[in-house]
């Protein structure tokens, strides 16, 4: 009975000192124990759902059919760098009227939006280059190389809508813009003041003369050369020729003729030689047609010179000047004639009656 009452008390004695060793200060932490095996993968779970298919990207995958081994691109833009379009300079007209035509931006906006003028002043403007008139990197396929308007075309002047196939890209610049005063009809009466001393045409007389149209039209006898109604594609049939001259003419220079060696200038017959077979004979053919509308045009010129109306250098109007609507029809054919530069070749019959009936009418 004793002994039990002694290990009891011991016991309690034991109990109290680890009460009071744990309210003391903790000990410093053993080293931490080796981590233990990875345990088993658990079960997959159930795959989510599939997402919403993307757009259509457009990559690299179509680019070799341009920019392959056939060097096509780099071909045509050497051809282009000699070209009116690329080095004339006149890319730097860039408010809204003038950049419409003079600009490659203003050009694609005016088509946008079916305007005269460009939507206001171009900034930074581009000559007309690849992007102007084809379809550049819409595709990336050879589709590319569609035309950027191939619709047909209702003239500024005189309203006449005309269809010469890839042409069409052409005469949308290579047009007369609408003149101030208007041009008037044959007949009209009254008197005009003319204060623009570059009335006429203002270089875009191509396209109204090569279809016939947009002439003031004095007298009777007009017709059109079989140029109008046998080339298709018109303008791009003659300027866009195979090559000649390494890259003096042809393909993306647009130019029919060049000079050899010599300074003599030759003809690029290639889109002529389905209809004209004898070169020799083509080249005697164009150098008379020019020999004679190059002499009735400086007839009218002078003629128009003795009566006041163009200056000395037959280059420009005499202004300000009033003029009956006669005399300004006239002046507006001599400066149609002048400002086409074919001197007949684009339509001989159309432009030989327009200066001689307007001859005959100031004699």
């Amino acid at each position: 009975m004793k002994a039990k009452l002694i290990f009891t008390v011991l016991l309690g004695f034991i109990t109290a000192l680890m009460f009071v060793g744990c309210e003391g200060d903790i000990g410093p932490q053993g080293p931490v124990g080796a981590t233990g095996a990875q345990g088993p993968q658990g079960v997959q779970g159930p795959a989510g759902s599939n997402g919403a298919d993307g757009a259509d990207g457009q990559g690299t995958q179509n680019c070799m059919e341009c920019h392959g081994s056939n060097q096509v691109i780099t071909t045509k833009v050497f051809h282009w760098e000699v070209s009116n379009h690329a080095i004339g300079g006149t890319y730097v007209r860039n408010n809204a009227t003038c950049s419409a035509c003079h600009t490659s931006q203003g050009f694609l906006d005016r088509i946008a939006t079916g305007s005269m003028s460009a939507s206001g002043t171009i900034e930074e403007p581009l000559p007309i280059n690849c992007y102007t008139c084809h379809e550049i990197h819409q595709t990336y396929t050879d589709a590319d190389w569609a035309l950027t308007s191939q619709d047909p075309i209702t003239l500024w002047v005189g309203g006449a809508t005309v269809d010469i196939g890839t042409g069409n890209q052409c005469i949308n610049c290579h047009q007369a813009r609408v003149p101030s005063p208007a041009l008037p009809a044959p007949g009209d009466a009254g008197m005009f003041n003319l204060t623009n001393k570059r009335y006429g045409p203002h270089h875009g007389a191509q396209g109204m003369a090569f279809t016939g149209e947009g002439g003031f039209e004095i007298g009777e006898g007009y017709s059109n050369s079989v140029h109008t109604a046998a080339i298709q594609n018109s303008c791009t049939t003659c300027h866009m020729a195979t090559v000649e001259g390494g890259r003096e003419t042809g393909g993306h220079t647009f130019k029919v003729a060049f000079k050899d060696e010599d300074g003599d200038l030759v003809l690029n017959a290639n889109g002529c030689v389905m209809c004209h077979s004898d070169t020799d004979a083509l080249e005697t053919l164009v150098e008379d047609t020019q020999t004679e509308i190059g002499g009735l045009l400086n007839q009218l010129g002078t003629k128009l010179n003795e009566l006041g109306l163009i200056d000395d250098e037959l280059e420009y109007a005499v202004v300000p000047n009033d003029v009956t609507a006669m005399q300004l029809g006239i002046i507006w054919n001599y400066q149609y004639v002048k400002e086409d530069q074919s001197l007949g070749v684009h339509n001989y019959k159309y432009v030989k009656t327009l200066l001689e009936n307007s001859l005959a009418a100031l004699n």
